[in-house]
């Protein structure tokens, strides 16, 4: 899909959000079982997140240079061709997916799980899901930025500032938390070069409309060896004092007036954080609330509105939905290493079996996953051997052998990051898919 021409690519977030059309979001839905407005939100804070993220990197010497070869990647803006697309499954999804987990290591590096996280917690969505909407976003994120720098005819120093000058919009977008985990409030940098507060000078372009978006929009930087040393002026003796005392009251003023711009864009972020920590807390207050669904046969189920037994109960249930369907069973997961399920997770397959039997025309496909302890090969037959386990329950609780089938994608599709233990267990998970209605 191509971005209308009147869109241009100044403001990142406007342009990323451009390409989360409402069937992108549908397809992502569908990808990962959630909500399409969950979907949406986890989509929003994602990309937000992705950009903060850079906008950190490139916040040193190093970081300016791998962003910029990152831009420079024409795989990147090929995916802005039709990013719909890559949603559809198969390879291209794939693909996409571990392109994405390799450049969330690359931006945030082992705070990736910590930041997916926080998108979940955010937007209602599991981490697993989470994840999976992150790989997918963080290749478009950065075909937008190559896109924004050739547009403006931007090298590595314009890129900085350009990612510097949004550096606010994207925390205030982002998911409560985010600043913190990419880097906090640092000091405003211009190509990699720290700038310490109320200490060095700056000069504005003032014919410039852009300088007046954003109280960080300096143009020139001058460092403190270059300064010019301030002079008397010389006049009648015993009148030299005069301008210095203009001067130093103008640069008290400036300095104070300062100080109080920093005051007031602290009281913004805080605000700002405080909203989205009541918007966090009323989802997950919805989330612990448990919804009632009656079947087909008058059985009722309590679920957890968002679960994937919840929204398997409604798509089976709701005719103007078709097959295929995916859904991701976040707590359904097994202990290190075998395929025996963990405790918690029975339950939601006697759930599953349950829903399944209230709709015996229904046909799936049960796909294990694990993480990337041990070898390739081992983790092939171990997720197949999970996906059989499942099948084995659904069949014990009464689902017909032959409306099940079984796959493995050993450990070539990860949700969530195998550097740390709960990353890991979110791996070993299966992923149910209704190709049959």
């Amino acid at each position: 899909m191509a971005l209308p021409n009147t869109l241009r690519f100044d403001n990142l977030l406007s342009a990323a959000k451009g390409y989360l059309t409402p069937d992108v979001v549908r397809k992502a839905s569908a990808m990962t079982g959630e909500s399409e407005a969950a979907t949406r939100q986890a989509m929003y804070g994602g990309v937000a997140s992705v950009f903060s993220g850079l906008a950190n990197t490139a916040s040193t010497s190093d970081g300016v240079s791998n962003v910029a070869n990152l831009t420079r990647d024409p795989s990147y803006g090929n995916v802005l061709n039709n990013f719909s697309s890559a949603f559809g499954g198969g390879v291209e999804t794939n693909s996409m997916m571990r392109s994405g987990q390799g450049l969330l290591g690359k931006i945030f590096g082992d705070r990736s799980g910590g930041v997916t996280d926080a998108v979940a917690r955010a937007s209602g969505v599991s981490s697993s899901s989470s994840g999976k909407i992150m790989s997918m976003i963080a290749p478009m994120a950065i075909g937008v930025l190559g896109k924004h720098a050739a547009a403006r005819g931007l090298n590595s120093t314009g890129l900085a500032n350009s990612l510097m000058e949004q550096r606010q919009e994207f925390a205030a977008a982002a998911p409560a938390g985010i600043s913190n985990l990419v880097g906090g409030e640092q000091s405003p940098t211009l190509a990699g070069i720290p700038v310490a507060p109320d200490t060095d000078v700056y000069t504005y372009d003032t014919s410039n409309p852009r300088t007046h978006e954003t109280p960080n929009a300096r143009t020139n930087y001058e460092a403190p060896a270059a300064r010019t040393t301030l002079r008397a002026a010389e006049g009648p003796s015993g009148r030299r004092w005069l301008p210095l005392l203009v001067i130093a009251v103008l640069a008290l003023a400036l300095l104070s007036l300062i100080r109080n711009v920093g005051r007031g864009r602290q009281a913004a972020r805080q605000a700002v954080n405080a909203t989205q920590n009541a918007g966090r807390q009323a989802v997950e207050g919805t989330q612990n609330a448990l919804s009632s669904i009656t079947l087909p046969g008058g059985h009722n189920l309590s679920l957890a509105p968002g679960s994937a037994n919840y929204n398997l109960a409604r798509f089976l249930a709701d005719q103007n939905q078709n097959a295929p369907q995916s859904f991701n069973f976040e707590h359904v997961n097994f202990e290190p290493g075998s395929a025996q399920l963990t405790a918690d997770s029975r339950d939601t397959v006697t759930n599953l079996s349950q829903i399944l039997n209230a709709y015996p025309n229904a046909h799936v496909q049960l796909t294990g996953n694990a993480d990337n302890t041990g070898t390739p090969e081992v983790n092939q037959k171990l997720s197949l051997d999970r996906a059989n386990a499942v099948k084995q329950m659904l069949v014990g609780g009464g689902v017909a052998d032959d409306r099940i089938t079984t796959s493995g994608s050993g450990q070539e599709q990860p949700t969530a990051s195998n550097d740390t233990e709960q990353g890991r267990a979110e791996n070993r998970r299966v992923e149910l898919t209704v190709t049959q209605k």
